[in-house]
């Protein structure tokens, strides 16, 4: 049975005629294509470490939003802690209502004489 020929080119036909071109002409024009295709290859990575999407500044500035909310993470669990333990105490302690009630509301108990200075 007879071998079929192909009739279209592979995909990555120009490169390999890209190729043995350049092994058919002199060392100055492979060098020459190295070392632009180099640089292009350092400006790609360049780019990529200024603007892309896992570049430095990007990084840093979620590092620092990173911290930011591991601070006011810490803040607000220690507030909730503060909360938890004045709800406790409002539940249980009669002297802390007490003097919730006597500095926060200004109440007396009956018969009781409050005496206030100037500037107080």
């Amino acid at each position: 049975m007879p071998r079929r020929i192909k009739s279209k080119p592979s995909l990555f036909a120009p490169a390999g005629n890209l190729i043995r071109k350049l092994s058919e002409t002199d060392k100055r024009l492979r060098r020459r294509v190295l070392k632009y295709s180099l640089w292009a290859l350092a400006l790609a990575v360049a780019y990529s470490w200024t603007f892309g999407t896992y570049s430095m500044p990007r990084i840093v500035k979620l590092q620092l939003q990173k911290s930011g909310l591991i601070d006011a993470n810490r803040e607000l669990t220690a507030d909730l802690v503060d909360a938890v333990r004045v709800r406790d105490m409002l539940v249980s302690d009669a002297d802390f209502i007490e003097q919730i009630a006597r500095t926060r509301y200004y109440m007396v108990r009956p018969g009781e004489t409050i005496y206030r200075y100037r500037g107080r």
